[in-house]
């Protein structure tokens, strides 16, 4: 259910409503729960000593990779106004994130593999802000985005969100 509505302010204007695509949505995770689900079966196969309570392990992980996904979707919606950026998310309660136009440094769009099978993208938003990653004794510091994951015609809400952000420039020069 789309509640970025009711946080709007009384001059706000909607430029672009969206959310992400299904299909792509739900291929992603899927593809990461089966991932997972396999790691587990092998791990609890490994451990329990008994392939069958490793493979019912990995079916667990999975549905409930799935289930979640539907959820997440069900949730998940994305506008452009002429003040600001918003992702609404969340499962269980609403999570919004609201990026304003004097925050944004850079917009971009990034078509991976599962964009050029189903004609989608991200929008990806760059307000500055870094983030540390750490994988086994090692960590880096890499860019943080705000995303607009899997939308259709993800150039012409490129578009939009430039033109908003131009004209907010404008008025502020």
């Amino acid at each position: 259910m789309n509640e970025i509505p009711n946080i709007l302010e009384p001059n706000e204007k909607v430029i672009y409503d969206g959310k992400p695509e299904f299909t792509p949505y739900i291929v992603s995770t899927l593809f990461a729960s089966l991932v997972a689900g396999a790691m587990v079966a092998v791990f609890a196969g490994i451990y329990l000593k008994s392939v069958l309570l490793g493979f019912g392990a990995g079916i667990v992980i999975l549905v409930f990779g799935i289930v979640l996904a539907n959820m997440s979707y069900s949730r998940t919606h994305y506008a452009i106004t002429n003040k600001r950026a918003i992702i609404q998310s969340g499962i269980i309660g609403r999570d919004f994130k609201s990026v304003d136009y004097d925050r944004m440094q850079n917009v971009s769009v990034d078509v991976g593999i599962l964009g050029v099978i189903f004609k989608v993208g991200t929008v990806k938003i760059f307000t500055g802000e870094i983030e540390t990653v750490s994988s086994g004794k090692t960590s880096s510091i890499q860019s943080k985005y705000d995303r607009f994951n899997y939308v259709s015609s993800p150039y012409e809400v490129l578009k939009k969100l430039q033109t908003e952000l131009s004209k907010r420039k404008e008025q502020l020069a």
